[in-house]
């Protein structure tokens, strides 16, 4: 679960890098690495002056424009979606730079950084949902990840530490 929250089967077979015996989710194996190294090699290589942290601002919002990608349904070919996670990592990365070093206020900058959380929220809301329809049209379960052998050990996990709680069935007597 922790290198992908993907069922373990066939039907999500592409929406995974195969390394081995393991199994990494695209998205995330490639969204937040390319975060990182956008960060660290803009802070290393660009100049920090205002004009340029005002274009990496701006620039962020056409790296942001992959995700009409997904939109469209082009990312069904696995390059195109590892390209838009590349290229949506570089855009957050820029935005992350152009935020912390620009000269505004500290309550600016906390809100310009939440709502960068709040598109990866929706993003990853909008993927849960797909990959729900996907096993509910595609699945012999029908999305029943009580009885899924691939998703039942990863449904217990959750119950196990607490991420998930049972639900309780009341029977009334009548």
């Amino acid at each position: 679960m922790i290198l992908s929250q993907h069922p373990n089967c066939e039907h999500f077979s592409d929406h995974v890098y195969h390394i081995g015996k393991y199994r990494f989710c695209i998205g995330c194996f490639t969204y937040y690495p390319t975060i990182i190294f956008t960060i660290i090699f803009s802070i290393l290589l660009i100049d920090l002056s205002l004009q340029n942290l005002f274009i990496l601002y701006f620039i962020s919002y056409l790296f942001f424009l992959a995700i009409l990608l997904n939109r469209f349904h082009l990312t069904g070919y696995k390059i195109l979606k590892i390209l838009s996670k590349v290229s949506i990592g570089i855009g957050t990365g820029f935005y992350i730079v152009a935020v912390l070093y620009l000269p505004i206020f500290l309550i600016l900058k906390i809100l310009s950084l939440f709502i960068v959380n709040f598109y990866v929220g929706v993003i990853a809301y909008v993927r849960v949902n797909h990959i729900v329809k996907e096993c509910e049209d595609q699945c012999e379960y029908k999305g029943n990840w009580e009885v899924c052998p691939t998703m039942k050990p990863i449904i217990e996990n959750l119950y196990e530490h607490g991420f998930k709680k049972k639900k309780i069935k009341i029977i009334s007597e009548k």
